[in-house]
């Protein structure tokens, strides 16, 4: 019976750690643990089977199309009524409610910590932070072995900040951007990344959802967690080092790409330093949960936005129509003395939309770009009184016509509904911006300047119109919302925490963790079940073996604690699959960064591993 009792020891801590599934902090030292031992009850076995069952179909997401988060919260859901019947069996109608509660308010805090985290990742993505960096790479012509290691530079440095995958995925950009066919590089390069994105979220309270659990958990200072840097380093540096002499100096051909932020970027990139500060300051001074500094500093962005929206409202209407972005091109053309050939000739020259007429509203020009937006070839319209034809239903004057006819500011006012103004740049002219529903297939938006056109004695000889397709412009100012960039947080992903987090709980309450921690770190001892923590996270990714570790709360110093969070952090760059990072970038260069590839590299990647462990042990011996 003991041997039996051993044997089932060693198959629960290998299922429990290989197959919990979680990704915050819920549960903990202060849970409310099982009064009885529920281990050897059938509630308990169906419970285990359940969760085991369930984690079993999330790596088969992209092959079975099932989400992830599906099966883990069906599992979280049956669990936890096998946990309370279980109860209900020994007359304990009080022990489960409570125990529920208790992970549902820890859910509760990584919920809206993390939704604020992602939303201005969101929203510095739609201001084109992350384009313009990887523009910028791309464009510099630095040599393949100077990619290598900007790119793990800065993985290392943006991890911390922003979560691995999302700078995975930037970097993986440059280097696939970069090396194109040499496959060689990318595998190389994207190894590189996994490695440096992973180690460099370690030292981070905000670098991974590990250093977040143990941090929320009180089991570190936000100060302590910068004691494993170095460590960190090592981790990336040793394998970097050892593959760089496998890259090629040769210099790629350089990409001409240019992307411009948009309005507010670094605006936003300020508030979210200022809503990091925000919550550390809750938690450190006020000890407030984080999570309530989190949401307030979302608050910083929700009043920003709706200031980038009165801006780009006002940008709409007037900063790029004509008189204000091309004062040049309306200047000659309100200038022209009697010569008819060289007034076409600057008609035709400009790239934009633009036409002309007379006194008498007739077409006189219509250049090869009023063509294509409107379908009506130029011999068809020069003649002819129609200009209106391709913007209303029935006829209608447009902007020269009311400049032709001298009408007042009231008038074009009136037209315009409020959407026109006068040039700051040519007199008499007119600025505005409108939707025309007859052009195009769903209609476009349009911003349009129109001036008198006058002889060499100053009279109005007729009049000009430039337009501009302002549709893409419109729809980007239109969709900048904050509620747009919260519904873009990773909704699957947070219901997979919820499921995993209520799952582990509910085999806690069941008294599996705690005969799992007393195996581990009690008869294994603390260095060594550290140790294995980041081998179990190369297999099953650091998130759910960092929350088991933290449900069974087992006493250690801060070193073992930091070695754990190290460990946990780090290990998953052992394989491809053991960090969404990996796993992330296996999915953009697929079949050239595959599980073979990297596995080939994993001996050296080990070798960052153990180092960075010994360099632990030893610049942080005064914690264990």
């Amino acid at each position: 019976m003991k041997k039996r009792k051993i044997l089932l020891e060693i198959v629960l801590t290998f299922t429990t750690l290989l197959f919990t599934t979680a990704s915050a902090w819920a549960s903990g030292g202060d849970v409310v643990h099982a009064a009885v031992d529920l281990t050897s009850t059938i509630y308990g076995y169906l419970g285990v089977f359940l969760f085991v069952a369930a984690y079993c179909l999330v790596p088969l997401e992209n092959n079975i199309h099932l989400r992830k988060s599906k099966p883990v919260m069906f599992a979280a859901g049956v669990i936890w009524v096998l946990v309370a019947i279980a109860y209900l069996k020994i007359g304990d109608t009080h022990t489960a409610h409570e125990a529920i509660k208790h992970n549902l308010l820890e859910y509760a805090e990584l919920l809206l910590f993390l939704l604020s985290a992602m939303t201005y990742i969101n929203a510095m993505e739609e201001r084109n932070v992350f384009q313009a960096l990887r523009a910028l790479l791309v464009s510099k012509g630095f040599s393949l072995r100077m990619i290598f290691w900007i790119t793990g530079v800065l993985a290392f440095f943006i991890s911390p900040i922003a979560d691995n995958l999302t700078t995975a995925l930037l970097m993986g950009a440059v280097v696939m951007a970069v090396g194109g066919d040499n496959k060689k590089f990318v595998v190389l390069a994207c190894i590189n990344v996994v490695v440096a994105a992973n180690a460099g979220g370690a030292f981070s309270p905000f670098g991974d959802i590990t250093t977040l659990m143990v941090w929320q958990k009180e089991k570190v200072d936000f100060l302590q967690f910068f004691n494993i840097f170095i460590p960190s380093v090592v981790n990336w540096l040793v394998p970097a080092i050892i593959m760089n002499f496998a890259v090629s100096k040769d210099a790629p051909k350089v990409l001409d790409e240019q992307v411009i932020m948009k309005y507010g970027a670094w605006v936003i990139m300020g508030l979210f330093l200022a809503t990091i500060i925000t919550a550390v300051s809750f938690h450190n001074f006020l000890h407030l949960p984080p999570a309530a500094g989190m949401m307030l500093g979302l608050s910083y962005l929700g009043l920003f936005s709706y200031h980038i929206k009165r801006h780009e409202g006002r940008s709409e209407h007037y900063d790029d129509v004509m008189g204000a972005s091309e004062p040049k091109l309306i200047a000659p053309i309100s200038t022209i003395a009697k010569s008819k050939k060289k007034l076409e000739k600057i008609i035709d020259t400009i790239g934009q939309p633009t036409f002309a007429i007379d006194l008498n509203h007739t077409i006189t020009h219509w250049n090869h770009a009023m063509e294509t937006l409107t379908g009506i070839k130029t011999a068809d319209a020069i003649g002819t009184k129609n200009h209106w034809r391709p913007f209303h239903e029935k006829e209608c004057p447009l902007m020269v016509d009311l400049i032709v006819n001298n009408e007042s500011d009231q008038v074009v006012k009136k037209y315009y509904k409020g959407q026109s103004r006068k040039s700051d740049y040519v007199e008499d002219a007119f600025d505005a911006i409108g939707f025309f529903p007859n052009l195009g297939e769903e209609g476009k938006w349009l911003i349009f300047s129109a001036a008198p056109l006058l002889d060499v004695d100053g009279n109005v000889i007729g009049a000009v119109e430039v337009l501009q397709d302002f549709t893409e412009q419109k729809e980007t100012a239109k969709h900048f919302d904050i509620m747009k960039n919260v519904s873009r947080a990773e909704w699957d992903t947070l219901l997979f925490f919820y499921g995993v987090i209520l799952c582990v709980g509910g085999l806690s309450q069941f008294g599996y963790l705690n005969m799992i921690s007393s195996y581990l770190y009690t008869d294994l001892g603390a260095t060594f079940a550290n140790i294995m923590v980041g081998i179990f996270s190369a297999v099953v990714d650091n998130i759910p073996v960092m929350f088991a570790v933290l449900t069974m709360d087992p006493p250690m110093p801060v070193g073992q604690w930091l070695l754990a969070t190290l460990t946990a952090g780090v290990g998953g760059s052992l394989l491809s699959i053991g960090s969404a990072a990996g796993v992330a970038l296996m999915g953009t260069a697929r079949g050239t960064y595959t599980f073979g590839a990297h596995l080939k590299w994993t001996p050296v990647i080990a070798l960052g591993y153990a180092a960075s462990i010994l360099c632990h042990l030893f610049i942080n011996a005064r914690f264990m």
